[in-house]
């Protein structure tokens, strides 16, 4: 189904409903039978592109079908919830992936799932592109907090460059501009190219804010 957000109310609240809270265009967003965010992509996606997408998008969800089978066998296991949580903040489902991500963290306090880390930069990034001007302020500081986590305590996890960038992008859309531009110029030298250029980006975007 393709709709406009600008052409009617009922699709632009459709647009808000399943959009990622940035405003960009063109987004598409997989759902489930009942109509349930499963995943968003912003930006044009060739044929190629969007069939790969869409071909992990299905795969998440047969593992999450699966993961929730599981769970009612093994209710405390630590990994079961682990990916479960993740999967429901990722779709933007807060009310089921907190309570599921605060088990976690207390079922497995040495990280022993190793996804301890992804479970704090999914809480951030649904905290950072979440915040409106209703909530703006507590919502950055959570946001905040996660992405500092993974910084502080979890330096060699996958996810930690990119939680640096994240709490760079959280701490511009505040203008706390110095804590930004001096968390992105400690990844001018990241071995990671997707997170270098767009750190890079941002980078050059803040000081021309600032010279402005």
């Amino acid at each position: 189904m393709k709709l406009n957000p600008e052409s009617s109310d009922e699709h632009a609240e459709a647009y808000r409903t399943y959009g990622d809270g940035s405003g960009a265009v063109p987004t598409i967003a997989f759902v489930d039978t009942e109509g349930n965010p499963i995943s968003v992509i912003v930006g044009y996606r060739d044929a190629k592109e969007f069939a790969v997408l869409m071909e992990g998008t299905l795969k998440e969800e047969e593992r999450f079908q699966q993961l929730k089978i599981e769970i009612k066998e093994n209710p405390d296991a630590p990994m079961i919830n682990a990916e479960i949580a993740i999967i429901y903040v990722k779709r933007g489902d807060i009310e089921n992936g907190k309570p599921i991500a605060d088990k976690v963290l207390k079922l497995d306090p040495m990280n022993k799932t190793g996804l301890l880390p992804d479970i704090h930069l999914n809480l951030g990034l649904h905290y950072a592109t979440h915040a409106d001007e209703d909530n703006a302020e507590d919502f950055y500081r959570k946001a905040e907090t996660h992405f500092q986590t993974v910084i502080e305590k979890y330096a060699q996890s996958t996810v930690y460059e990119q939680a640096k960038y994240h709490l760079s992008l959280t701490y511009a859309l505040q203008k706390k501009y110095q804590q930004a531009i001096e968390l992105l110029e400690t990844l001018s030298d990241s071995k990671n190219e997707e997170i270098k250029a767009n750190a890079g980006v941002l980078l050059d975007r803040i000081k021309t804010f600032i010279d402005d």
